[in-house]
């Protein structure tokens, strides 16, 4: 029988990393044509936003602000940089989140009704905003294994730092490296175990062998990360997934074969 399955082992990778499924604004320097690699691996296939801030200053437009989303001249805003203020001379300035909302991917600015803005109301709204590379034009990415290398071909310039956006995939394992990694772990089990509990409902079996194949996707982890770059987060899943083996171990003990007895030496 299997001690463990699927779904128990998804159970604890998201408590391992709860909510984490967006990240925003990761700093890279890509460099030549090498490849960077990201902190996750198994991520959304083209959910990624590569971007840079090419110009230092701002840009102003002259808006007319009602109870509508206004739209600016350009999206993807470099966040915290946008002022909005009654006119170009700022004798008053406004207040983000208490007079106006801004839409910072979209480029959308809103008046709050409680606020000080006057619907209709004219203001003046200045703002830095992040250009944005093309995959297949700029740069690759590789999803599975969560690297990232820059065209030469392409706009981005070497040794330039970007800032990305990206999504992680459902999970960081897919089901077929997690089955293995069961299969793995549980083989271990079994040879560890004396016989009579090869099919038992025992749960201090059930969670060793848990804690096991998670040791096991937490070294393939390790693994991934540290091919490349990143060894100091490849050093936390290697202390992670040794900490997961030993608890298994400790779990064992009341099911261990006995050591084979050994004859002491004699001369003949």
């Amino acid at each position: 029988m299997r001690f463990t399955n699927i779904s128990q082992i998804r159970h604890h990778l998201y408590r391992m990393n709860p909510g984490a499924q967006s990240i925003r604004n990761y700093p890279v320097r890509l460099l030549s044509e090498s490849e960077v690699s990201l902190p996750h691996s198994h991520l959304e296939s083209g959910a990624e936003k590569v971007k840079a801030m090419e110009i230092s200053i701002p840009i102003s437009e002259r808006l007319t602000l009602n109870d509508n989303l206004v739209s600016l001249a350009h999206d993807d805003l470099a966040l915290g940089t946008v002022v909005c203020a009654v006119d170009s001379s700022l004798s008053v300035i406004y207040q983000e989140h208490i007079d106006y909302s801004i839409d910072y991917e979209d480029g959308t600015i809103l008046r709050i009704d409680s606020g000080s803005i006057l619907s209709g109301a004219e203001v003046v709204v200045w703002y830095l905003h992040y250009r944005i590379y093309l995959k297949g034009v700029d740069y690759s990415f590789d999803y599975s294994r969560g690297r990232m290398r820059r065209l030469t071909s392409g706009a981005i310039e070497d040794g330039q730092e970007l800032l990305i956006d990206y999504s992680l995939g459902s999970s960081e394992f897919s089901d077929s490296e997690i089955d293995q990694c069961i299969a793995e772990g549980e083989s271990e089990v079994v040879t560890l175990i004396k016989p009579e509990y090869h099919d038992s409902d025992d749960p201090a079996l059930q969670t060793a062998a848990t804690w096991m194949t998670l040791s096991l996707l937490c070294r393939n982890s390790a693994g991934m990360i540290g091919e490349n770059t990143g060894f100091s987060q490849a050093d936390s899943w290697m202390d992670l997934s040794r900490s997961y083996r030993e608890t298994a171990m400790k779990l064992l003990t009341w099911f261990r074969r006995e050591a084979p007895q050994m004859n002491p030496p004699h001369l003949t």
